[in-house]
């Protein structure tokens, strides 16, 4: 663990962000369409925080859900978020998982677990499939103090799923020019988090649908956000 309070961070900093953040919205959009496009009788989200995700796939597929999290205030609301959906605590560095999956999706977790590979390895053999979000710009002040051990720099991802266990399908980058922009404002702040963190009034929420809006234009394969679809090399039983 890098001494973050996940518990802490569920209770105020993140919710918000992650309801009306244009960055996560589309997060979830592109993970949502990248999930649905593959067989998906059993999606598993590992690092599932509060359930928006799997919230937005309820309303998309009749697949069981399941989710987990190290953070029990998380679990907590996302059990109430998405009552069909089942889920448990549990730290992806010390935990087992407890079934298989068709699709197992990691969004913006494999940056916060210190041994990566180890992670993948672990879930190669419970998964059809993974689908993987991960930021992939250079590491800011925001990265370092929410817990990041690292950004997926280059190719770098790759690598990491390839000796994980996992070949890679699918593999694009996302956000330019405009998430780039957002970013760069972000990390200019007072420890780099007031312009993401804690409530949203009325105007900053307005503001966050303009600029969910603009970020269709992102359309270039460029950009610091990075998403992947691995197929598992180790996986050979049933859901």
């Amino acid at each position: 663990m890098t001494g973050v309070s996940y518990d802490d961070l569920w209770s105020g900093t993140w919710n918000d962000t992650t309801r009306y953040g244009p960055a996560c919205r589309h997060r979830r959009r592109i993970v949502a369409k990248l999930v649905l496009r593959l067989p998906h009788q059993t999606i598993c989200d590992l690092g599932c925080g509060d359930g928006r995700l799997l919230s937005e796939l309820s309303r998309k597929t009749s697949a069981a859900l399941f989710g987990a999290d190290v953070s029990a205030t998380a679990v907590e609301q996302a059990g109430k978020n998405v009552p069909d959906a089942s889920f448990r605590q549990m730290d992806l560095q010390a935990g087992t998982m407890d079934r298989n999956y068709d699709v197992v999706i990691m969004s913006e977790v494999l940056e916060h677990i210190e041994h990566d590979t180890a992670a993948l390895k672990a879930i190669a053999p419970h998964t059809r499939h993974i689908v993987i979000s991960v930021p992939g710009g250079a590491e800011d002040k925001v990265d370092r103090q929410y817990g990041h051990y690292r950004n997926y720099h280059h190719d770098s991802l790759i690598k990491v799923m390839n000796e994980g266990g996992f070949d890679v399908i699918f593999y694009r980058r996302w956000g330019f020019p405009f998430h780039e922009i957002l970013q760069f404002i972000m990390s200019r702040g007072q420890d780099g988090k007031e312009v993401q963190d804690g409530a949203y009034t009325r105007l900053k929420i307005i503001i966050a649908n303009i600029l969910y809006g603009i970020f269709f234009l992102n359309v270039l394969p460029m950009g610091r956000q990075v998403f992947a679809v691995g197929r598992s090399r180790e996986y050979s039983g049933n859901t």
